[in-house]
């Protein structure tokens, strides 16, 4: 249970965090490099799943 409650601060500090950076250009641009960043990861990943199931359909 405690762990569960750890993490839902988490995200409830993640959130409000992102809403105070939003509110300045220098915060807007940080979220931008950071959702780019992670975009880019998610994509990257993405694509090895795929290329993964692929092999194994084919192989």
């Amino acid at each position: 249970m405690g762990k569960v409650l750890w993490l839902i601060v988490g995200v409830l500090a993640g959130i409000v965090l992102s809403q105070q950076l939003s509110r300045t250009p220098g915060g807007r641009r940080v979220l931008a490099a950071v959702n780019g960043t992670a975009g880019e990861f998610v994509q990257t990943f993405a694509d090895s799943y795929r290329a993964r199931l692929n092999e194994k359909d084919n192989g």
